[in-house]
């Protein structure tokens, strides 16, 4: 038994670290103190997690931390405040970009329908799509309703975000005194919203009718570009100028013409403290257009 004793003593002797030789390698002595950096503490049932972790780790607790989608839904279709009975969508033009979209109507038709008991008085749903491609189809006499996009604005329960329009604010911006006859003629003639927010850079302002624009509503498009120059990277574009971008600042430093509904939605944007900051610098831009 003594032997025994004597044995085991001899291994803790050996697993004792000799006072000359270190305990971590060289190259780990400088690390410091453990941390718990990377993870966090359940607070249902105390287990350690990862801190990009969805849900604690432990199935007895099942604790959500966060939702995998923190995203809001797309808004491919959005119905337009027109005022009226009119039903006017915005919606996207997938096959042409995230940042371009048509204007869909849609309408209710009575139609009669003959049966062994009589007559049936029924509605149907119609629509029309103004995008380019659609109306070419419906010239070559494809059927409308078979249109994608009438289909999304069929479907759609997103409505666009109306913005106001301070008429002290709009007298006191510096813009031609022309342009602010013009918005305030469409502002007293639209029963709706002048300027409605669509999605982050996409508005739909109202405009006078045309034989290229029916409807009365325009799309305007503010993108804005990660870059370091001030104003350079910040595009305007408004679909009445057809195919044509307006670039913020030209090379040359010659000022650039903007349309009555560039104004009219700065005039939107300087009315709302929190869209002036978010829109500041277009203001520049427009500074340096008049």
């Amino acid at each position: 038994m003594q032997e025994l004793y004597k044995q085991i003593h001899m291994v803790y002797i050996d697993m004792e670290p000799s006072p000359g030789k270190p305990k971590v390698p060289d190259f780990l002595s400088n690390l410091g103190k453990p941390t718990l950096r990377g993870v966090r503490k359940c607070p249902h049932c105390g287990t350690y997690n990862g801190t990009r972790g969805l849900s604690c780790k432990n199935k007895s607790c099942g604790t959500v931390f966060r939702c995998r989608n923190n995203k809001p839904p797309p808004r491919d279709a959005v119905k337009l405040l027109t005022g009226s009975d009119m039903q006017i969508f915005s919606v996207r033009q997938r096959d042409r970009g995230p940042d371009h979209r048509c204007l869909v109507v849609l309408g209710i038709s009575e139609t009669t329908i003959q049966t062994a008991e009589g007559t049936i008085i029924t509605q149907i749903s119609s629509g029309r799509c103004f995008a380019p491609s659609c109306l070419k189809a419906a010239v070559r006499g494809v059927v409308e309703n078979q249109c994608q996009h009438i289909k999304q604005a069929v479907t759609c329960h997103t409505e666009a975000e109306p913005l106001p329009l301070k008429s002290s604010v709009l007298n006191a911006m510096q813009m031609p005194t022309e342009i602010k006859q013009d918005i305030w003629v469409l502002a007293s003639e639209c029963m709706g919203p002048l300027v409605q927010r669509v999605n982050k850079s996409v508005l739909v302002v109202r405009c006078k009718p045309s034989p290229q624009n029916s409807l009365g509503y325009i799309h305007v498009y503010f993108t804005q570009k990660t870059g370091t120059q001030k104003g350079a990277n910040h595009l305007f574009h408004c679909s009445c100028e057809t195919q044509k971008t307006a670039k913020a600042t030209s090379s040359k430093g010659e000022n650039e013409e903007k349309c009555v509904h560039f104004y009219t939605c700065l005039g939107a944007f300087a009315s709302d403290d929190t869209l002036t900051e978010e829109f500041t610098e277009y203001f520049y831009i427009m500074s340096e257009a008049t």
